[in-house]
């Protein structure tokens, strides 16, 4: 339907009451034709804004955590034997270790009558503190020929659970008493040692309570870099690989 012109044709504004041209009149946001004193935009408050849902993940998070102790490599020939006896002093500079503690190990060489296996003995040492820089220990096995420092020159330090490598376990099958097998490279370990594990993650059915039982497991040596102990678990597939990343095997 066609509407004339309305040039000369006056209109009422529905706010004031005020008398306009009708082609001069504009409408509100809301409806309303008003004179154009009367006219205003609308107000942005009134145009509630559009919100997304609130994120809750963070992509890429990095948390804090407990970094695991890291063995410490010691100086030259850090041993220190005395004549006749078993004790064997340590030089570690700065070391801030406390009596009581035990420590490992790894790299040394044969000196004075001491052998590499009762230096890098897996059962780890209880150490004495002496000061800030030295410590002692009492080899399990030996004592000093004539006394002397000795070593070699890559002996490191570190705590008595070994840090394994990622996911160290595999159930060699499915049933109960399942045997796991555990990779620890150059372990050093003999047949019917007792392994305790602990910071292990549950896999194939292998709990971590079962992975870490108090009293550890009597071992199997396969070879230099693996052993196997049969546990109290049930593996419910076998020839799984797992135990997390930061799973460590040590003394009781």
């Amino acid at each position: 339907m066609a509407f004339a012109a309305g040039k000369k044709t006056w209109g009422i504004c529905d706010i004031s009451g005020f008398r306009y041209r009708l082609k001069d009149m504009k409408k509100t946001w809301d409806g309303f034709l008003v004179g154009p004193d009367q006219w205003s935009p609308k107000q942005p408050q009134l145009e509630a804004p559009r919100v997304g849902p609130d994120p809750q993940a963070i992509r890429d998070p990095r948390p804090d955590r407990t970094e695991p102790v890291a063995e410490a490599l010691l100086t030259n020939n850090p041993f220190l034997s005395t004549s006749g006896s078993a004790v064997i002093k340590v030089f570690e500079c700065d070391h801030g270790r406390s009596t009581g503690d035990k420590v490992r190990f790894r790299g040394a060489e044969p000196f004075d009558g001491f052998t590499i296996a009762t230096l890098i003995d897996p059962d780890a040492y209880t150490i004495t503190k002496v000061d800030a820089d030295t410590y002692t220990f009492t080899a399990v096995t030996g004592t000093g020929t004539s006394g002397a420092r000795g070593g070699g020159v890559f002996v490191s330090v570190g705590p008595a659970q070994t840090l394994l490598s990622l996911n160290p376990f595999r159930t060699e099958a499915s049933g109960a008493n399942a045997v796991i097998k555990v990779t620890e490279f150059k372990h050093n370990r003999t047949t019917g040692d007792t392994v305790c594990l602990r910071k292990t993650e549950a896999f194939d059915g292998i709990t971590t309570t079962v992975l870490e039982s108090a009293s550890g497991y009597t071992i199997t040596v396969v070879d230099a870099n693996e052993y196997k102990f049969t546990s109290t678990g049930t593996a419910t597939t076998g020839d799984i690989t797992g135990g997390g990343s930061i799973a460590t095997a040590g003394p009781v």
